[in-house]
Parts: structure tokens; C-alpha cells; sequence
């Protein structure tokens, strides 16, 4: 194996002479750049008002009515089948911008504007140029999933999720692959900043979604290339030891805030029901009893619930509700999404909501430690009957992922394919604005909470039908044709540039396997191709057994990273061959 000296790139020598510090007058053009773009990305961001739908309980509303409750200092309110449904971060965001005064979409938008600066940043000074920091940042900045009103007009949790999963990525960058020091020591004294943000970034994002460890390959690729590439140098362990964990700890600190606020309120120490042991047993336990017939997306369909109600007082609490009229509306909703027809079961994406539905209706919500008890009553009882009628089950079963069937890996395949091509396309970058939905009441809410503008509803509160497209301004019209030309221009950058930049990195790689020899800009092309390796494949998989998931909105965080890719490629592949001459 060569030295580690020829596993990366020394980057403090560039760091030190990356030009950016001269009054000349290219660098008053370069930062000139820099603030056209971003104050351009805004002012076309702005001609978007959101849009509001106040019909959707387990989502944007939701949100919404989570910030108010803590904003009225009730933290996430009385407890119910929602409360620990999705986590606080953006709830607490939404209140903290509601402070601010500031549209929410402004802020989120700035918020994902300072990390893809930041990140391009990264890029400038890895390459030593001030052409990459431009390049990368501009295409973040007119990233078409911000002017999708299915994406980037609705109040969702993605709002917020887009930026910390770039942020994350990039911290890891600027400590794991940023300038090497003399020492560890040195080096903890230099990045110690930075990883401090990185673990509070990372408790947020932890906090956001469920789905949080899918940027874990990447983030274990740049901590590789730290270690290796310092591994003449970790000693004494206790420093290193120190570096590695000290984004822990804030980390920690930022969960447990959360939990220790839901366990004084609720008396559970956790920040998400979906990760909880007990619910992930009371809905295993139902997606162990074998069906008569196997249904794609069907976890717990009518045989198999006559099995459970035979054996488990617990499942027959749930009997009224999933063969009445409740069971029946998310049989419904599941089958009118999808448009299955006919509609066999309550579909796999909308059966965890109707498990919690039943439970609530059987009187089991009225407080966390209920709900608890009622989920591990629930799961030992069905666990007791397969053991007493192995026949009828499957293995133990203790999460939420559907039980593997061989097809499932060429199924897998065939959709992260599909979802690979929508990201290749951005779903074709829809622009535009649609009308919001739900009552005057509900409107309202959402305006004070955000701070505004809404889309207008179609109808308006005295019957007029008033469509959202001719409600918006000259000065409007032309940025939504300028908007939609940047769409179809970015739309042709990721379809040509992504699986062109793929095949480069692939190349790069075999060439630096061979040489026995890699750089910081390889490593960092890695990071990104994984997460969006990483991500396809999630989604891939849960399109192919569970849910609806080739859509952009839930493509939206690794959207940026594909077209991050594009530069990063580039001017990493001519920096290598200008270091090989």
C-alpha cells in the first residue's frame, strides 16, 4: 500500500491560496456573481406563494397544528394517535420562522440557498478555483423542485429536510476531508466548530424524517478516508476517540432534549412512534400471520385478521373499526392513490394509519403508556398463537418492513430504475402554482402560522370561483416563463450531466484503485454517488413493496446532490489529470 500522503489531497495549501481574498476587480465580479445568483434564486422563489392544503391531517396540517400548540406553550398538546406521528423538527421550525415574521418559503428558501453555498464553497476550495464555487452554486440555486407546487409549495416536512441533509453532507466534508493537520490535536482544535454544528445539524435531521440513516454510507465513506489517511497520526487514542465523537455529543443533546420533553409531557421518552419498539411489535406481529393469498402492498387483509380476532382479545378491540366504516375510508383512500381497481385490502401505505385509527377508536390513545401497553398486549398475544400454530405464521417479527419475497430483489430493481429516471427528469420540473384547499378556517391557520402568502382557494368564501393562475401579477407571469425555461434547462443538465458523471466517477475510481491512489475530490464524488445511490434504492424498494414512492417530494433531499455531482466530477477529473502529468 503507498503512503497516505497519496490517499488525499493536501488541501491546506489550496485552502490558503484560493484567491478569494484580493479587493481586484475579478473578485468584485466573482462575489457580484455570487449575489445575482442568490438574489435572482429568491425573487423567482417569491413568485410561488405556498400551497395550503388544510384537508391533510397527517401532514401539512399537522405540521401546522403542531407549531401552534407549542407556540401556545402546550408543547405537542393533548396526546392523541398524531402526536408522536411524525417528528417535531419542523414544527418547531414552522414556530421559529413564525417569530421571524419571515414567509416561510423565504426562509426555507435561504436556509437551502446558505447550504448549497456552503457546499459549493467546499467544491471551490478542494479545486482551487472560483469557477466550481459559481458553477455548483448556480445550479443549486435554480433547482427546479423549488417552484414545484407539490414539493416545494406545500408545507411539508421536505421543506426543511433539504437543507439539513445537504448541510450534513457537507459538514462531513469540511471534518472529514477538509485540511490535514500535524496532529489530531491540532486538527480537533481547527474543526472542533464544525463538528459541534455537525452533530446539531444532525440531531434536527435525525428529528425530521424517519428514513435519517440513508445518508449513512456516504458519511461513512468521508470518515474512512479520514481515518485512513491519518492513520500514521491517530495516536494517542483518546484524541482521536474525542474528534470522532464530539458531534455526538450536541447530537444527543438535541434528541434528548425532545425525548425528555415527551417523556415530563407524556411519560415516553421518544421523538417518533414509527421508531418505537412497542408499535413496531404490535404491527409486526399482524404482518406475521400468513395470508391465504399473497396481494402486493397488503399487510393484514380479511383472512388474516379472522385469525387474529379468533385468537387475540387485543385484535378483536380493532374489529369494529377495520370491518366498519372506518376501515372501509382507508381502503378507499389507499386504493383511489394508487388507483387500484378493484380495491382488494387497506394498502400497506395507509394501513399503519389505520392501525392507529383502530386504536384510537378502541379507546386506547388517551395516553402514551395506553397506547404502549395496548401495542406490546397486542403483539405477545399474537406471538402466543403463532407459537402455538407455527403453520398459520411467519418467523418473529418486530418492524414495520414487509416480509421478504424472492421477487422482491428484481422488483426492487425495476423500481429504482424508474426512480432513478424521475430524478434524471425531475418528474419533468412541473412549475406553477396551485389553489389551496380546506375551509377559511383552516386557511387561516395555515397563513398566521407561516406568515403567508397562500395560493387562494378555487372557490372563495362567498362562492366565487376565483382559479389561482389568473390571480397573479404581470410581473408574476414573467418570472414563471423565466422559471420554467431555467426548469427545462436544468431538466436537460441532470438528464445528460448525472449518468454522464456517474460513468466518469466510475472511471476515476478503476484508475485510482489501480494507481493505488486517491484524492479528496474522489472521495467526495463517492459520498455524493452513494447517497444518491443510496436513496434510489430506498425508495425503489419501498415502491416495489409497500408504498407510492417514485415522486419527487420525497427525491427532493438527494436532488440537490445529483446535480452537486455534475461540477464535482468535473473539475475533479481535470484536477486529477493535471496532478497525474
Amino acid at each position: 500500500m503507498a503512503d497516505g500522503r497519496q490517499w488525499e489531497t493536501d488541501l491546506k495549501p489550496r485552502l490558503a491560496t484560493s484567491g478569494i481574498g484580493g479587493a481586484d476587480f475579478r473578485t468584485r465580479g466573482y462575489y457580484a456573481a455570487l449575489a445575482l445568483v442568490l438574489a435572482l434564486s429568491l425573487w423567482l422563489r417569491a413568485a410561488f406563494p405556498i400551497f395550503a392544503i388544510g384537508t391533510a391531517g397527517h401532514d401539512d396540517q399537522l405540521f401546522v397544528r403542531l407549531a401552534a400548540s407549542i407556540g401556545a406553550g402546550n408543547w405537542l398538546g393533548d396526546y392523541n394517535n398524531l402526536t408522536h406521528a411524525k417528528g417535531a423538527a419542523y414544527s418547531i421550525f414552522l414556530l421559529a420562522n413564525h417569530i421571524t415574521g419571515l414567509p416561510l418559503k423565504f426562509s426555507e428558501h435561504l436556509l437551502y440557498l446558505l447550504a448549497a453555498f456552503f457546499f459549493a464553497s467546499l467544491i471551490g476550495r478542494l479545486y482551487n478555483t472560483r469557477w466550481a464555487t459559481l458553477a455548483t452554486f448556480a445550479l443549486l440555486a435554480f433547482i427546479p423542485t423549488a417552484w414545484n407546487p407539490l414539493v416545494g409549495g406545500r408545507v411539508v416536512r421536505e421543506g426543511l429536510y433539504v437543507s439539513l441533509s445537504l448541510f450534513l453532507l457537507a459538514l462531513s466534508v469540511r471534518c472529514f476531508v477538509g485540511q490535514k493537520a500535524a496532529s489530531v490535536a491540532e486538527e480537533a482544535r481547527e474543526k472542533w466548530p464544525f463538528l459541534v454544528l455537525l452533530g446539531l445539524v444532525a440531531g434536527i435531521y435525525w428529528l425530521t424524517r424517519e428514513e435519517g440513516i440513508w445518508l449513512l454510507p456516504s458519511i461513512a465513506i468521508l470518515l474512512s478516508f479520514w481515518i485512513w489517511s491519518r492513520r500514521k497520526m491517530l495516536r494517542p487514542w483518546k484524541l482521536t476517540v474525542f474528534f470522532l465523537f464530539l458531534p455526538l455529543i450536541p447530537a444527543l443533546l438535541v434528541i434528548g432534549t425532545v425525548n425528555s420533553l415527551n417523556y415530563f409531557k407524556y411519560g415516553v421518552f421518544r421523538n417518533n412512534d414509527f421508531r418505537s419498539s412497542d408499535f413496531q411489535a404490535g404491527y409486526g406481529a399482524l404482518s406475521r400471520i400468513k395470508h391465504d393469498q399473497w396481494q402486493r402492498y397488503v399487510v393484514f387483509p380479511k383472512d388474516a385478521r379472522e385469525h387474529a380476532y379468533r385468537f387475540s382479545p387485543a385484535a378483536r378491540e380493532l374489529q369494529p373499526f377495520f370491518e366498519g366504516p372506518g376501515g372501509e375510508f382507508w381502503r378507499n383512500a389507499g386504493c383511489t392513490n394508487m388507483r387500484i381497481t378493484p380495491c382488494p385490502e387497506i394498502l400497506s401505505g395507509w394501513f399503519m394509519w389505520a392501525l392507529r385509527d383502530a386504536v384510537a377508536a378502541a379507546g386506547h390513545y388517551r395516553s402514551a403508556q395506553a397506547a404502549s401497553s395496548f401495542y406490546q398486549r397486542l403483539a405477545a398475544e399474537i406471538d402466543t398463537a403463532c407459537d402455538q400454530h407455527p403453520g398459520e405464521c411467519l418467523p418473529h417479527r418486530q418492524t414495520m418492513v414487509p416480509p421478504w419475497r424472492g421477487h422482491y430483489f428484481v422488483d426492487t430493481l425495476r423500481a429504482s430504475w424508474a426512480v432513478f429516471e424521475t430524478l434524471l427528469t425531475m418528474d419533468d420540473a412541473p412549475v406553477g402554482v396551485v389553489s389551496s384547499l380546506g375551509s377559511p378556517k383552516q386557511l387561516a391557520v395555515f397563513a398566521l402560522v407561516t406568515n403567508g402568502p397562500l395560493v387562494p382557494p378555487e372557490q372563495s368564501p362567498g362562492g366565487t370561483f376565483l382559479k389561482a393562475p389568473d390571480l397573479v401579477s404581470p410581473g408574476d407571469r414573467i418570472r414563471y416563463e423565466m422559471v420554467q425555461s431555467l426548469a427545462k434547462a436544468e431538466i436537460i443538465i441532470t438528464l445528460f450531466g448525472v449518468p454522464a458523471a456517474i460513468a466518469t466517477w466510475l472511471a476515476w475510481l478503476i484508475i485510482a484503485v489501480r494507481r493505488r491512489r486517491a484524492c479528496a475530490g474522489l472521495v467526495i464524488t463517492s459520498a455524493l454517488v452513494a447517497a444518491l445511490g443510496t436513496r434510489v434504492i430506498l425508495l425503489g424498494f419501498l415502491e416495489a413493496t409497500s408504498i407510492p414512492s417514485n415522486m419527487m417530494l420525497y427525491l427532493s433531499p438527494v436532488a440537490p446532490m445529483a446535480l452537486a455531482l455534475i461540477p464535482t466530477v468535473l473539475f475533479g477529473v481535470v484536477a486529477f489529470a493535471r496532478k497525474s502529468d
